[in-house]
């Protein structure tokens, strides 16, 4: 049996539509996913130095003065508190930080010295144009992968200024 001019037509034009769906389902998954997803996306940037405010991940959570204060904990990490409105989180059954989080605090700058209040194009500046971008509860996100180290930085922008910086190892999930 052979297509006529029409049918070929036809089955060209649902299969572009297909492949047009599928590539902009993709990219709106990869948009809304979680971080992980985009990993693979991104070349990796050498975040071993990194540290907010002189914390760093992986350090114990007994060397932080004045101690941090416990939050209610979750199923997944034990959270705690800082006197200045930063979260760091272990996981069960070890002190070591595996998670930190900025909340608008301009005196907790980065390694390169990016803080709340930094412009995107100060961060994109000091780290680079290997990142991913994403959406997170109504916020632009851009984020840096360490693929050596196994962590990531990431910088929630609200018109194009730092509003808070998370910073973690590759296993936590949110």
């Amino acid at each position: 049996m052979q297509l006529t001019p029409l049918k070929k037509r036809r089955t060209f034009l649902i299969i572009l539509v297909l492949v047009t769906l599928a590539y902009a389902g993709y990219q709106f998954y990869l948009y809304y996913a979680p971080r992980q997803a985009h990993y693979g996306q991104v070349e990796t940037t050498d975040l071993g130095q990194e540290s907010l405010g002189g914390i760093q991940l992986q350090q114990s959570i007994r060397t932080i003065e004045p101690a941090p204060t416990p939050k209610q904990d979750n199923d997944l990490y034990p959270y705690y508190t800082l006197e200045d409105e930063t979260t760091v989180a272990t996981e069960h059954g070890s002190d070591q930080i595996v998670l930190l989080v900025v909340y608008d605090n301009p005196d907790r700058s980065t390694h390169k010295g990016i803080h709340a209040g930094s412009s995107r194009q100060e961060v994109l500046d000091a780290y680079g144009q290997a990142f991913y971008k994403r959406e997170e509860q109504g916020t632009s996100i851009i984020g840096y992968v360490d693929k050596e180290n196994h962590r990531s930085l990431e910088f929630w922008l609200y018109k194009s200024k730092v509003q808070m910086i998370r910073y973690s190892v590759d296993s936590v999930t949110m």
